[in-house]
């Protein structure tokens, strides 16, 4: 269930991210398209609010590959060890006998 939900935020932050991007860079494009159409207030706001969309964007699409490289790299250097039950079979529990003799006891 966990890393359901870690795929879940990480796929929403690669969208929120590419989101921002795409909003930043169409911001500059409509301000370069219709320059001298609005004030200059209007202008420079919407430059600055493109500028940092774009940048928070960048920021977030890059930690983001960070983190998965990371994870990624993290979880094949994992040996694994336990072998996959189906959901609905009982796990069976051996007991081992001890084949020294036990000095302790």
């Amino acid at each position: 269930m966990t890393s359901r939900n870690t795929e879940k935020h990480f796929q929403w932050a690669l969208e929120s991210g590419a989101v921002l991007v795409v909003v930043g860079v169409g911001l500059n494009i409509l301000v370069m398209q219709t320059l001298g159409s609005f004030d200059t207030a209007s202008v420079i706001l919407a430059l600055f609010l493109g500028f940092w969309a774009f940048v928070l964007g960048n920021s977030v699409l890059f930690f983001s590959s960070i983190w998965l490289f990371m994870r990624k790299r993290e979880m094949s250097a994992k040996p694994v060890t336990v072998q996959a039950v189906r959901e609905n079979q009982p796990v069976v529990l051996q007991a081992r006998r001890h084949t020294q003799p036990c000095h302790a006891c």
